[in-house]
């Protein structure tokens, strides 16, 4: 039952909301845009650019959060929440070991293309600092960060908690409250120095995870007659955002924008961006239907999964192909227009090949094939008995 509870999340639990899976498709694009940068440093303009794109799309990784906290309310009660976290646990543990694994295939492929030792790669790329903190909880050693699927699952442990003892009228609250001390040591050091690393489950997804719960415990339907009107605060939102994110960055701290980009996290205005966002989407259920990016949505953890790997491809393979034709594409405004989109397209595609060749379950687990070699090793165990017997 909980198994089958969990279908809700991560990659079907959106399937009878269309402008869930619609917003899914479009958040992750904004991740691949966080990490390949179009743009950044393309001249001024690119800077720019690089700026508007990078902050309205902040909205990602919260969203994704809300829908899974929204959905989680939905499977998880007093009564079944050992069942459930043990579901997720296992789901979630598959993802990020297929994802891990996938990190180090990269780095080995790499270091052969460029004829750099494998075992020196790979200490490079984080092996050489490797912490179990950063492993298990921060989600940050070892080479791409899968800091999301950590932060989730403790996010929703955390909220799991407060479901088991009877106290969710006090959830929203308390994460509020490590929230805002999360926001101030992060985007606010000025103010508050909080010598905590605060890009975590605690201090960022447990709040989110506790929106999207208390949303759909407290059965939150926003009216379809007033989707304009949290359009129009999605609009509104973006825009303080854009401010928020520009006066810390370049009046408070006296940078350029035209010269360098200042990468912030989360700030205050992202919280409102987010829940006019998500109600935007719960009163018009129905938005996107009609084109391809719903379908697309329900892969947005695959693209999640490979985009930065192959990302990194792209660049090691460039330095084979560059000289060939006489120069570096990659410093064009055809090559910044075009990357973004191409790097999202080829994790959708590779993903889903690798679902076909059931390398992955998309809708179970990221490493069937421990479950077939285990299968394996048991049956010749019990072959060999009773060839004995």
């Amino acid at each position: 039952m909980a198994e089958r509870n969990l279908t809700y999340l991560l990659n079907t639990m959106s399937d009878r909301i269309h402008s869930i899976d619609t917003l899914r498709a479009i958040a992750i694009f904004f991740i691949v845009v966080a990490h390949v940068q179009p743009f950044r440093g393309f001249e001024a303009y690119g800077n720019y650019a690089y700026f508007v794109l990078d902050t309205v799309g902040q909205f990602d990784v919260p969203f994704f959060f809300v829908t899974s906290g929204y959905f989680f309310a939905k499977t998880v009660n007093a009564d079944n929440v050992r069942a459930v976290v043990g579901g997720v646990a296992g789901k979630l543990g598959s993802i990020y070991l297929f994802g891990r694994l996938l990190s180090l295939a990269t780095v080995t492929g790499i270091a052969l293309l460029a004829g750099v030792p494998v075992a020196t790669a790979v200490i490079d790329r984080g092996l050489g600092n490797f912490s179990l903190l950063d492993f298990l909880y921060y989600g940050s050693a070892m080479t791409v960060p899968l800091w999301f699927l950590t932060a989730l699952f403790f996010s929703l442990v955390f909220v799991a908690c407060f479901v088991k003892v009877g106290k969710t009228r006090y959830l929203l609250p308390v994460a509020a409250l490590f929230h805002f001390v999360g926001i101030v040591g992060t985007s606010y050091p000025m103010l508050v120095d909080v010598p905590l690393r605060t890009r975590d489950a605690l201090f960022f997804g447990f709040f989110y995870v506790a929106l999207g719960y208390t949303i759909s415990a407290v059965d939150w339907t926003p009216n379809e007659d007033r989707s304009h009107v949290y359009f129009g605060a999605v609009c509104l939102f973006a825009g303080a955002q854009l401010v928020e994110q520009y006066v810390l960055g370049y009046v408070v701290r006296d940078h350029v924008l035209g010269e360098a980009i200042y990468l912030t996290e989360y700030t205050l205005s992202t919280v409102f961006f987010v829940l006019a966002l998500f109600a935007y989407a719960l009163s018009n259920p129905g938005w996107g239907k009609n084109t391809v990016l719903p379908k697309v949505g329900r892969h947005a953890l695959g693209v999640y999964l490979i985009h930065v790997p192959m990302f990194r491809l792209i660049h090691a393979t460039k330095r084979m192909w560059a000289p060939a034709i006489g120069f570096d594409p990659t410093t064009t405004l055809s090559w910044q227009l075009v990357v973004t989109p191409l790097v999202y397209v080829l994790s959708l595609g590779g993903y889903l090949l690798m679902a076909k060749l059931h390398i992955v379950e998309i809708e179970g687990s990221h490493t069937p094939w421990l479950a077939r070699l285990r299968s394996y090793v048991v049956d010749a165990a019990r072959d060999g008995r009773s060839s004995d017997g």
